[in-house]
């Protein structure tokens, strides 16, 4: 045997004496049990039971993380255990960071509390149909260790009781009516299994229906459910009515009185001697020490009008464009019934705290590159929120950045520094903004209007100077409340090449297709994007999904079309050639989320098909991969297109392409308060969508794709503030898209450790 090999099994043998000699059990007192995991359960006549959600239920309650577990498995090292035993501070001393952020306190049997566990599981089956069914555990001590132990589970459900006949209380009022009328889109079927669940899910619907009736008073409680179970085994009469012992103001119906918005500026406080002016505009009570805001701009977000029904969801909407404002720092919203019993009216009050109307936000951070720049970025946000007193929302921002090269020097003709800056300004209406009549915008809910102008100038060294103006009209607004529309009827981008480098040259006179990208970047087209989002719901499984279709150069190339029959193709626009294209994009995302843990995954796709007056995609427009928000084990720019191996001795300017395919995976989960952890799987590249001859393997082909695909993985720590997130990635690369030494797979150790790319960013990746 080696010297080597005897070295690597003393110090295994180091290792293993001193893991077994820092024993945890042995800070625990005579009876104390560590738990170290839910060992079987046993269900009788499991071959019958198929019940999901049932089975879903078992796993649930009987699941209890031991100290240091991943998917309910409990690992060993136990490190956090270890910190918590071995480095706990002496009584009196303050806890050190390590022991503060990573220690686990021991997770004992008498924690986790089988008993209590079988008796909740036993009333969970009862919830779901099974009434007659047995639960008990037992508790199955280690043989090697005394001081472990595992539970087990032993469950008898015996058999479900199913629904029979559904039926109604025969309708004496407009309530009954109204609980009648859901007869049909009823949850609950004839056959179906009871769930106390779906009885809970079902009689907050019918509360909320007879709620936006104007029954302010009504609650799911007063939905009356009556099982009878003596005709049939196993088999439920239910007969749905309202609970008359209950009812008393449930069942009056209110109307609006009248309506007070008062109007509190943050500086009312300090000057509590000024008179408070009252209008009444639109049938609304307005409140103010000067007029703050414009009281069209108040009605407008105000739903409900005197002498309506109360209705819930007008109550929501009012809610919802207050706050869309951006205006009002805190909103309070009561109705007060009238105190004479015999008028079922209610008056309905609004406190309205206005926030200061000047913000200033900086953001800073820093770049850097694996071709050896760095440097630091900034952002500047000015923004007035209540212009004109119509919560107008005027906002400048000034950004850049700067590069420098840390190792290696630069002979280009453009200085030996890259930077950036830009200037940009926009103004926001509360409100659609239309010539005449196009589109009835009345059921539209919290809308927008943005004119949006930005200037942008780039030096980047080795390469180019750049300059770009874009300008930008547009509508946001909602309907119903998770979608989101955003459309700019008007958008226009322009691109200018101040000054090039010879080097720069050099590489467009050897590729056409990367100098068209660069000539042909007159942008003047349209977009809309269509946003679906409930990820921020609450709910155990969130989904959000982005559709968008932009174009450019349509209308334009009708007028030259019909001006220039006498000029070749690409036609121009004073010097510049205008782009013609069509863009297409998705982003697909679930969230799942589980306790303090949740898995998330995305697809992303993109294609952008230039025709016409254009032969290649705008610079601008093109798709690239790799990066902290794409796959984190390449640098941002350096991946595809296709199976073309990147240049590594330049800075990367031509790895864009028309086609775009990305999937992610991403289990995160909470290390303490702050700290949280995630590991990560990212795979996807980018094609080009006609061949070119500089760069063979760029195309997209249906039966080659797969191969060409980059994957890498790795973790990650976000370090959460409340106010901002700060995450950092360390990407390590699993597969390439053209082959290393015969293979794609990345499979010496020395490549994955030194493709090691680590991603520094704000907020999560997606």
């Amino acid at each position: 045997m080696s010297n080597k090999h005897i070295k690597y099994n003393l110090l295994y043998v180091l290792v293993t004496m001193i893991m077994c000699s820092c024993s945890n059990t042995k800070f625990l007192a005579g009876d104390q049990l560590l738990y170290t995991g839910r060992k079987t359960i046993i269900i009788s006549d499991s071959a019958k039971f198929s019940d999901i959600n049932a089975k879903q239920t078992i796993e649930s309650v009987t699941a209890y993380q031991p100290n240091n577990s991943l998917a309910g498995k409990r690992l060993l090292p136990p490190l956090g255990l270890w910190i918590y035993n071995y480095m706990k501070p002496k009584e009196g001393k303050k806890p050190g960071w390590l022991f503060r952020t990573f220690s686990k306190e021991p997770v004992l049997v008498s924690k986790v509390e089988p008993h209590l566990r079988s008796q909740k599981l036993k009333s969970e089956l009862f919830g779901n149909g099974y009434f007659h069914s047995r639960v008990w555990s037992e508790i199955d001590t280690s043989r090697r260790n005394r001081h472990k132990a595992k539970i087990n589970y032993n469950i008898k459900p015996g058999q479900p009781f199913r629904y029979h006949e559904i039926s109604f209380d025969p309708p004496v009022d407009e309530v009954d009516s109204i609980i009648s009328s859901v007869q049909k889109d009823l949850m609950i079927k004839p056959n179906d299994i009871f769930s106390l669940e779906t009885v809970k899910s079902e009689a907050k619907r019918i509360s909320s229906q007879v709620l936006e009736k104007g029954y302010f008073y009504f609650t799911p409680n007063h939905v009356k459910w009556t099982a009878d179970t003596n005709h049939i085994p196993y088999k439920i009469d239910l007969r749905i009515g309202t609970n008359d012992e209950l009812m008393q103001n449930a069942g009056r119906k209110f109307f609006i009185g009248n309506i007070t918005a008062r109007i509190i500026n943050s500086t009312d406080i300090n000057d509590q001697y000024l008179a408070e002016d009252t209008i009444i505009f639109n049938g609304i009570n307005i409140i103010s020490r000067g007029m703050s805001l414009k009281p069209e701009v108040l009605a407008r977000s105000i739903y409900f009008r005197k002498g309506e029904c109360y209705s819930a969801l007008k109550h929501r909407q009012t809610l919802s464009h207050l706050n869309s404002y951006g205006v009002f720092r805190f909103i309070n919203l009561q109705y007060i019934p009238d105190t004479d019993t015999s008028f079922n009216k209610m008056d309905a009050l609004m406190d309205l705290t206005l926030m200061k109307n000047i913000s200033l936000d900086l953001e800073s951070n820093v770049v850097t590159k694996s071709t050896g720049f760095a440097g630091p970025g900034f952002e500047a946000k000015l923004a007035h929120g209540n212009l004109s007193k119509a919560a107008n929302r005027l906002q400048l921002k000034l950004n850049g950045g700067i590069e420098w090269q840390i190792n290696g020097n630069s002979n280009s003709t453009l200085g030996q520094v890259s930077y950036n800056v830009g200037v940009s300004t926009s103004l926001t209406f509360p409100k659609l903004i239309k010539p005449a009549k196009l589109f009835n915008s009345d059921s539209f809910n919290l809308p927008q209007t943005s004119l949006t102008a930005g200037f942008d100038f780039l030096n980047k060294i080795q390469y180019y100077r750049m300059s770009s103006l874009n300008l930008g009209f547009g509508y946001q607004w909602k309907k119903p409340d998770k979608i989101t529309h955003v459309f700019y009827p008007l958008w226009f981008n322009s691109v200018d090449l101040l000054k090039t480098t010879p080097e720069f040259d050099s590489i467009l006179n050897e590729n056409p297709y990367i100098r068209k990208s660069f000539e042909e970047q007159f942008i003047a087209g349209m977009k809309y994007d269509f946003i679906y989002d409930n990820s921020t719901s609450g709910k155990r499984n969130g989904f959000y999904f982005q559709a968008g279709i932009s174009s450019s150069g349509n209308l334009i190339d009708i007028v030259k079309t019909a001006t220039s029959k006498d000029e070749e193709r690409p036609y121009s626009i004073g010097r510049n050639i205008y782009s013609q294209f069509m863009k297409f994009t998705t982003d697909i995302r679930y969230y799942r989320k589980l306790q303090d843990k949740s898995l998330v995954f995305r697809f992303y796709s993109g294609l952008g098909i230039p025709y016409s007056n254009s032969v290649v995609m705008p610079y601008v427009e093109q798709f690239y991969s790799g990066g902290s928000n794409s796959i984190r084990a390449f640098i941002a720019r350096s991946l595809g297109p296709g199976s073309l191996k990147p240049d590594e001795t330049s800075d990367i300017i031509d790895q864009t392409g028309d086609i775009k395919l990305e999937g992610n995976m991403e289990y995160r989960f909470r290390l303490s308060k702050v700290l949280h952890g995630a590991l990560f799987v990212d795979a996807g590249n980018i094609w080009l969508l006609r061949p070119d001859v500089n760069r063979p393997g760029a195309e997209f082909h249906f039966n080659t794709f797969a191969d060409q695909l980059y994957m890498g993985t790795g973790f990650g720590l976000r370090f959460d503030f409340s106010f901002f997130v700060l995450r950092t990635d360390l990407g390590f690369p699993l597969r390439t898209a053209y082959l290393i030494e015969d293979s794609n797979w990345v499979r010496k150790t020395r490549d994955i450790v030194g493709g090691t790319t680590f991603n520094l960013a704000i907020g999560y990746p997606f």
